[in-house]
């Protein structure tokens, strides 16, 4: 689904810059606020591997099935900075960005009093540059290093998407 929110995933940015691989983190946590499922794709490679805190999932199937099944199902606003690019050769790249994500339940983040759940967490990413001409993630991490508020607003959704807690 297109949100009036979404620029194009291609933007005119050289491809050689840190700008443009800066740019995957961005379409991917816009897609995550936005419920945008063709942005987060224009953000990783068909076979990435996603992680987070420690829950592994690999290809777009499954990263669908798992990870956008549990965020789609939140109203999310991630906040990204301090990010840091290292190209490393013509076509591959790594990025680090520390983010903030206030989560809430759908629907009900404008509803006084609700529940809700902060987060912050370090990412580690390795890119390439697709045929397409985007950097995408060939393998994203998250480490979430704090929470505050009520964990319920995830953990309620854990058990319909295949998600075990530990």
């Amino acid at each position: 689904m297109s949100s009036p929110f979404s620029l194009p995933a291609a933007l005119n940015l050289p491809t050689s810059s840190s700008e443009s691989v800066a740019d995957a983190i961005h379409r991917c946590a816009l897609a995550w606020d936005t419920n945008d499922a063709a942005l987060f794709d224009s953000s990783f490679m068909p076979d990435g591997i996603f992680e987070v805190n420690d829950h592994t999932m690999k290809g777009l199937p499954e990263i669908h099935a798992k990870g956008l099944a549990l965020i789609f199902k939140l109203d999310t606003t991630h906040i990204v900075t301090n990010v840091r690019v290292q190209m490393r050769e013509e076509r591959e790249a790594s990025l680090t960005a520390t983010v903030l994500v206030q989560h809430f339940a759908k629907g009900k983040g404008m509803e006084p009093g609700q529940r809700s759940l902060m987060s912050g967490s370090l990412y580690h990413a390795e890119l390439a540059i697709d045929t397409d001409g985007l950097w995408k993630f060939k393998h994203l991490k998250i480490k979430s290093i704090w929470v505050v508020g009520d964990y319920s607003i995830i953990e309620d959704n854990f058990s319909e998407v295949g998600w075990q807690m530990e």
